[in-house]
């Protein structure tokens, strides 16, 4: 497939009124903190990516994820700025080499490895991915360079 098809595939992908209103409760912080799992923040990366490409998603995550955290009473530094920038390239990653999907349920039911948590450590060893360095700043991968 070109790099063409591609792009027009990518602008293709969508998101749904459940997506919306999942986006929109975590934002304004009424999503409930414990169902706010490992799928959740993929769907919501899904979501960021469709609605805004993956310059401007890295700091609707970011903001997102920190205001929530902060809400919800939970200590700023859980925040992890590698495993947040990683997983976003991921998504971008399966994205690029998808179908277009019509929501962020569709997406994840169709790219199931991305529920796989320990995805990361194929490119990350788990003393740099959990160090205190990648928790405050990105690092890069010292395993396997990460799909752009």
């Amino acid at each position: 497939m070109s790099h063409m098809n591609k792009t027009l595939e990518l602008i293709a992908h969508q998101i749904n009124a459940t997506d919306q209103m999942m986006v929109a409760s975590i934002e304004d912080y009424r999503f409930n903190l414990v169902e706010f799992n490992h799928a959740v923040h993929i769907k919501l990366a899904y979501c960021y990516l469709v609605k805004n490409g993956p310059k401007t998603s890295i700091l609707n995550m970011q903001n997102t994820l920190k205001g929530f955290l902060h809400a919800n009473g939970v200590d700023r530094n859980k925040f992890h700025v590698t495993l947040t920038h990683a997983w976003l390239k991921a998504v971008w990653h399966f994205m690029q080499n998808c179908p277009a999907m019509k929501s962020s349920d569709e997406f994840i039911q169709n790219n199931p490895a991305l529920l796989n948590k320990d995805l990361l450590l194929s490119h990350y060893s788990h003393e740099l991915l959990f160090s205190d360095q990648a928790r405050k700043k990105y690092v890069d991968p010292d395993l396997n360079r990460l799909p752009e």
